[in-house]
């Protein structure tokens, strides 16, 4: 389905529950270089609800959205809130991951009532700390999308973490991003500083981190631990950034239980 924002459609995926009757609605945020697809293993274990998987602007079906240098992390913020109204959710779970997960604490950070948790999975609230992602419109612009997609997933995967398989699966989808809108939300992310707003966050809060990613060190969803009372926070050992797609059972499990809860 697509929801129409002033910069173009925004595409979202429904996914409705099993027997036809929610439990609840949970919106869904991927970060930079993949598509709605990112959280397709999530599904069977949050069977029960209904889920609503955006394409991000700029990546999948929503690549062809105007004005990128403009974007701002409210307008992906905004980006959920449409998406919502337009699926008929008042009330809602959130989920995000990376610079969707930094888009899902601004959200937060809002105080809605209805945002009824949101979970930030492998994600800073503060960007500047994050040294490999100022390289990257250098290596992009002299090597290609394709070369930098090669480069990244050894520093979302750590070896053995995926089958051949799920690998290539993985790498196609990263290797088909265009290179303006990931270049521009990875840059978006180095401007950003969400410390002074957390204290805004009312919502339950859900971290799940990686212990070994090269962009969120392990001290990042402490900072937001110790700043937000209603936190909590899983981390996941010997994982690197990408645990959205290799430790996805994991990670939708959580959830589950964090919204039951």
């Amino acid at each position: 389905m697509f929801v129409e924002r002033p910069e173009g459609p925004l595409f979202y995926e429904v996914v409705e529950p099993d027997g036809g009757r929610a439990a609840e609605t949970i919106v869904f945020l991927h970060g930079v270089a993949v598509t709605h697809e990112v959280w397709r293993d999530w599904q069977p274990t949050l069977a029960r609800h209904r889920l609503l998987l955006i394409d991000v602007r700029g990546f999948g079906q929503s690549a062809e959205m105007a004005g990128v240098d403009g974007w701002t992390l409210d307008d992906l913020s905004d980006d959920i809130l449409a998406v919502a109204d337009h699926a008929g959710a008042e009330a809602f779970h959130v989920v995000g991951e990376s610079s969707g997960g930094t888009a899902v604490l601004n959200l937060a950070c809002r105080g809605l009532s209805r945002v009824r948790t949101a979970t930030a999975v492998s994600t800073a609230h503060r960007g500047g700390q994050i040294e490999k992602v100022k390289k990257w419109r250098t290596d992009v612009e002299a090597n290609g999308v394709a070369w930098w997609s090669a480069e990244m997933m050894d520093r979302r995967f750590a070896p053995g973490a995926l089958t051949d398989e799920r690998f290539a699966r993985f790498k196609a989808m990263q290797d088909s991003t265009r290179a303006e809108p990931l270049l521009h939300l990875g840059e978006m992310l180095l401007g950003t500083d969400l410390t002074s707003a957390l204290a805004g966050i009312a919502c339950p809060l859900l971290l799940i981190a990686p212990d070994r990613s090269p962009f969120v060190a392990p001290e990042i969803p402490v900072e937001i631990l110790k700043a937000v009372p209603t936190a909590a926070l899983s981390i996941i050992p010997r994982s690197r950034h990408g645990i959205v797609y290799s430790h996805a059972e994991f990670c939708a499990a959580q959830v589950a239980e964090f919204i039951a809860g």
